[in-house]
């Protein structure tokens, strides 16, 4: 039986404190395959590699002229005090040079279709945006929320007769501590707006790390304190990111 416990406890534990990032990583993953497709070529890697130094090139005429090259004279402005000759994007098709005034301009490779606009394969790259293409459903959010919450909450309540859904909520309550404790570290915490917030994100990270002990230790009212702590986690880690 001490066996069992353990792998139990530790298994459990391990499960939990994994299930959260598996589920993000292959939603991350989903939501790339949906929206921009699969660059088996590492094509549009090269893409925006040439779109940014050719931006890098427009910016240091900026600097030297005090404007951006005229559009009628586009890329070629830069040859040859600012790059020795302007390429081809990588499906051989010459970069678009987007100016919306003198003092800002844009590098595009119209990628795989050659085409403005697109997505998949025919999405556009920007030196500015990175790879342009569709937008993730709308659906993406709230499916995530009702996971993530709902791992927890099953967990919360399986935990009362099964040992091993105490110790995978546990695990999560882990993975909620080290996020947030991290996101409320020195660096991180002078770029919020308010003082309150890495306060708050510290609070609630050690809240998640207590309610992981408690419950590993089987002490009272823990189930209670990882769960809305947790949700607590996640709420907060919403607002810092998109804040």
């Amino acid at each position: 039986m001490p066996y069992r416990r353990r792998i139990e406890t530790w298994g459990g534990f391990a499960l939990g404190l994994l299930v959260v990032p598996w589920f993000l990583l292959a939603l991350a993953s989903a939501v790339t395959r949906w929206c921009e497709g699969v660059d088996t070529t590492g094509a549009y890697g090269l893409a925006l590699v040439g779109t940014r130094d050719l931006a890098a090139a427009v910016d240091r005429y900026r600097g030297q002229y005090q404007h951006v090259p005229d559009p009628k004279q586009g890329l070629a402005a830069l040859v040859p005090d600012f790059v020795e000759s302007v390429p081809n994007d990588p499906w051989n098709s010459p970069y678009v040079y987007d100016s919306t005034g003198p003092n800002w301009a844009d590098v595009l490779s119209y990628g795989a279709d050659r085409r403005a606009g697109g997505s998949g394969e025919g999405a556009d790259v920007s030196a500015r945006f990175g790879r342009l293409g569709s937008r993730e459903p709308a659906i993406l959010h709230p499916f995530a929320t009702l996971v993530i919450t709902g791992l927890a909450i099953a967990s919360a309540v399986g935990a009362k007769k099964r040992r091993w859904c105490a110790t995978v909520l546990a695990g999560m309550s882990a993975f909620w501590a080290v996020i947030l404790l991290v996101t409320a570290s020195p660096p991180l915490s002078m770029t919020l707006r308010t003082a309150a917030l890495p306060v708050l994100s510290f609070t609630t990270g050690l809240t998640c790390l207590i309610g992981a002990i408690a419950l590993l230790r089987n002490l009272a009212h823990a189930r209670l304190v990882s769960l809305v702590s947790i949700v607590t986690a996640y709420v907060l880690l919403q607002y810092l990111i998109l804040a």
